[in-house]
């Protein structure tokens, strides 16, 4: 009898063939999906910036890691970045008017992907699909960095 594989190995498998999918879609762009990540944070805060503490947080990435992907960016035109003028030792980044279009393309190839994604699912089963993602989630205790 063959040996099931556990859930988190198959989870892994379809983790890694997304993150594949995704990079060619972000390659045409010249980024990483790393970079397209603080886009996508940036994004979903709904604010004029965002402190790089902040994006350190919600990404759970290390100070150094963020500060790197934001100064990719920052060379690409992608974000914007500055410093509090009451509190010089706070920097705050946003989207450029580029990273905002690259977003809205983004958005539309990664909605794209998803379909293509769940194609084979029926409709009942997508929304038990996503709906067990949620509860795995909620488990997890990320709750909070959802936006």
């Amino acid at each position: 009898m063959k040996e099931e594989k556990p859930w988190s190995a198959v989870y892994r498998e379809v983790f890694m063939l997304m993150e594949k999918n995704s990079n060619a879609v972000f390659k045409e762009s010249g980024i990483t999906s790393a970079q397209m990540g603080v886009l996508i944070t940036l994004d979903l805060s709904r604010k004029p910036f965002v402190t790089m503490k902040e994006l350190e947080k919600k990404m759970c990435l290390a100070q150094s890691t963020v500060a790197g992907l934001v100064a990719r960016l920052e060379q690409k035109g992608l974000v914007e970045c500055g410093q509090d003028v009451n509190d010089r030792r706070i920097k705050w980044v946003k989207r450029s008017e580029a990273g905002v279009q690259l977003c809205e393309y983004t958005r539309r190839e990664m909605h794209r992907m998803d379909h293509d994604y769940l194609k084979d699912l029926t409709p009942q089963e997508r929304e038990e699909f996503i709906r067990l993602l949620r509860k795995v989630r909620e488990s997890l205790g990320e709750e909070e960095n959802r936006e």
